[in-house]
């Protein structure tokens, strides 16, 4: 397929509704993506203890750091496209944090997630031993007092950048309320629930193949406490709930290839106002005509690797969660992928 010729197409023969949609599509992506939190933020608030160690705010009296935060500008993309999708919570911390990529002639697809706790070690935006050194603070810290969407997620463009040394092409950032409106009115999800979900002792899921509302389908995204629910392919305890986030988003990407036009675009309308993009019109067709014209069993699913690991940390007196990665597995991985 010559990319260049079916892009200059998109934009000359699809109308203003199919951008709509396109836009539509892109939200249900990301509104998954980061809706594993979207009713956790009550636990961030409270700090409550639970099996992934979750990032919960740390207020330190101190002055902002005095180096300027970087910049962050789009690269021009040479073989994939890579755009860095960012679910926030009420706070504007990073809760989900993803790479969705796909190459510009085959368009083979992977969705890359990172862990929120991520250890940043060379990071500029945080006080030194405040325990603010995780991904999860990078766009609130950028955000500001401004509450500056698109700064927050520049910053964490520009952190993820840095941290896996790759080019980013565009991010999109969305916040959770929207979920469980998206997930009905797309008609629910169809999902294998495992049957530990059954054997919670709050909010209970029915175990086997099942199609979950949108209330269902936000606790099977964001399960979190003991006891541990292992994914298919799950070696340790990390990242579970990261490959139950990517089974769900195929889900959501296949039931809405079920719909009409008409009714994406009544979703759509419903959500426009949830996303933030540096994403032009034309980056998203292209998007579109990757998401429609494959399958979503087909999109590549890869969680980096690491090690979890608590640290002292001397400026607030207490140990904090870190996730370390692992650099040289990463970098093969990806170099795999043919990103870097």
């Amino acid at each position: 397929m010559d990319r260049k010729l079916n892009r200059s197409g998109s934009i000359r023969r699809r109308s203003k509704a199919r951008v709509k949609i396109s836009y539509m599509v892109l939200l249900v992506i990301l509104a998954i993506i980061g809706a594993g939190f979207w009713a956790h933020n009550t636990d961030l608030a409270s700090g409550m203890t639970v099996n992934e160690n979750p990032v919960t705010p740390i207020i330190v009296e101190a002055e902002e750091p005095e180096e300027e935060k970087p910049e962050w500008e789009p690269k021009e993309p040479l073989t994939h496209m890579n755009v860095l999708l960012l679910g926030l919570d009420n706070n504007g911390m990073n809760d989900l944090v993803m790479i969705f990529s796909y190459h510009l002639e085959t368009f083979d697809t992977n969705l890359i997630a990172l862990k929120r706790d991520t250890y940043v070690e060379n990071q500029t935006w945080a006080i030194k031993e405040s325990g603010q050194d995780h991904l999860a603070w990078a766009n609130n810290r950028g955000m500001g007092p401004d509450n500056d969407f698109h700064a927050g997620a520049r910053l964490t463009a520009q952190t993820v950048e840095d941290l896996l040394g790759m080019d980013l092409h565009a991010y999109a950032t969305v916040s959770f309320d929207g979920f469980i409106s998206i997930v009905d009115s797309i008609g629910g999800v169809e999902i294998n629930v495992a049957r530990e979900f059954a054997q919670r002792s709050s909010s209970p899921l029915p175990a086997g193949l099942q199609r979950l509302d949108g209330e269902q389908a936000l606790i099977y995204a964001r399960h979190r406490q003991s006891p541990r629910i292992p994914e298919p392919g799950s070696t340790s305890q990390h990242g579970d709930r990261l490959r139950r986030n990517q089974r769900l988003l195929k889900a959501i990407l296949k039931q809405c290839k079920t719909l009409e036009t008409d009714e994406l675009m009544d979703i759509y309308n419903q959500l426009d106002d949830k996303l933030n993009t540096s994403m032009e019109d034309w980056d998203i067709l292209d998007l579109i005509n990757v998401l429609y014209n494959r399958n979503p069993d087909d999109i590549n699913t890869v969680i980096l690797p690491g090690e979890g690991e608590r640290v002292y940390q001397e400026r607030i007196d207490k140990d904090v969660y870190y996730y370390f990665l692992d650099f040289e597995k990463s970098n093969e991985i990806l170099q795999e992928l043919g990103l870097k």
